[in-house]
């Protein structure tokens, strides 16, 4: 059996794992919205970003494993009635009401400007992990900026840090969210 393999157990294990954090992450953001429709009320904030972080999440978490399972098990893949043929449809659910990539960009962008209208205060080495990203952020695009003049190139230029501000944005939303 293929799951009798060592680093297929671990790798069974990692999904076992995050698919509960994120089913119950999910199952929180079902819960919330649906008792926001209920009772006739705007969903609030933190639940409209933990929506957003869920519909990441729940595609790109799958697809990343599914990418790690398929290069483990080697030829298997390949071969019909493995499941693996069913993959591509990840791919099309990472593209439904929009590419997640897209969502991402769109999360790093709003944080970095709440950033910029309110940097948090005192001394930078006691900032959290994502102000601090914020900051580097800022002032590569700054220098970009000044060197070129386009926002928009400086930001392309900066597309891994903006990514993983995004990825660590979205840690502490989720980390916020089901500890509310």
């Amino acid at each position: 059996m293929l799951s009798s393999i060592p680093q297929l157990k671990a790798l069974f294990r990692e999904n076992a794992d995050k698919q509960a954090k994120l089913d119950a992450f999910v199952g929180k953001c079902e819960s919330e919205l649906s008792a926001a429709l209920v009772n006739n009320d705007v969903p609030s904030l933190s639940l409209v970003e933990a929506i957003a972080v869920a519909k990441v999440k729940a595609v790109e978490e799958p697809i990343e494993l599914c990418h790690r399972l398929q290069h483990e098990v080697g030829s298997y893949a390949l071969m019909g009635g493995t499941g693996f043929e069913q993959k591509d449809f990840l791919t099309c659910c990472k593209f439904a009401e929009g590419d997640s990539r897209v969502l991402m960009l769109k999360m790093a962008r709003d944080r970095l400007k709440l950033f910029e209208k309110r940097p948090p205060a005192g001394n930078p080495s006691s900032w959290g992990e994502e102000d601090r990203l914020c900051a580097e952020l800022a002032s590569k695009m700054e220098a970009e900026v000044k060197a070129s003049g386009d926002r928009q190139r400086a930001w392309d230029e900066n597309w891994e840090a903006v990514y993983h501000l995004a990825e660590v944005y979205m840690q502490r939303v989720m980390r916020d969210f089901m500890s509310s």
